[in-house]
């Protein structure tokens, strides 16, 4: 039996913006969000572990996509399948990732995956402060998944 959900941050918590996704995850598990957290720091197989036996997951991870700065991009699994400018500065990317899974484990993928991207200003600083852009972009990406979350309890 699956279990209800699943969020996910990607990130290096030492390098200024790419940490978004690793900072939202944090966010949501200090306001105690009715979901399992996880943080990982690379889309590598640990991300296929992460995602078994949920019925759904919520996926958010920094990108480079020559969009304004805290842009938040929601994309479907087959844009990351497909797009290959959804490239990020992980050694392999999140679509092949989560098709391996899906090939390999179908029956313990989750029904629904939801991406959410934050356009990066700067990943190549080690500093833990994001820049103001991200910041903005990384609370409104919680509230986002507090709302998802929500609906997916109803």
């Amino acid at each position: 039996m699956k279990t209800k959900c699943v969020v996910i941050g990607i990130g290096n918590p030492y390098l200024q913006d790419d940490r978004a996704g690793v900072v939202v995850a944090e966010q949501l598990e200090r306001d105690g969000l009715a979901c399992q957290i996880e943080v990982v720091h690379t889309v590598g197989l640990e991300v296929m572990d992460k995602v078994q036996g949920f019925e759904r997951a919520i996926i958010v991870d920094a990108c480079k996509l020559g969009n304004a700065p805290g842009s938040i991009l929601e994309v479907t699994m087959d844009d990351i399948f497909t797009t290959h400018a959804l490239v990020n500065s992980h050694a392999i990317t999140l679509g092949t990732t989560l098709k391996t899974g899906y090939v390999c484990f179908p029956e313990e993928m989750p029904s629904e995956i939801r991406i959410l991207l934050i356009e990066v200003k700067e990943i190549k600083e080690f500093t833990q402060q994001m820049s103001p852009e991200v910041e903005r972009a990384v609370a409104e990406v919680v509230e986002r998944i507090k709302g998802m979350v929500g609906a997916m309890a109803t």
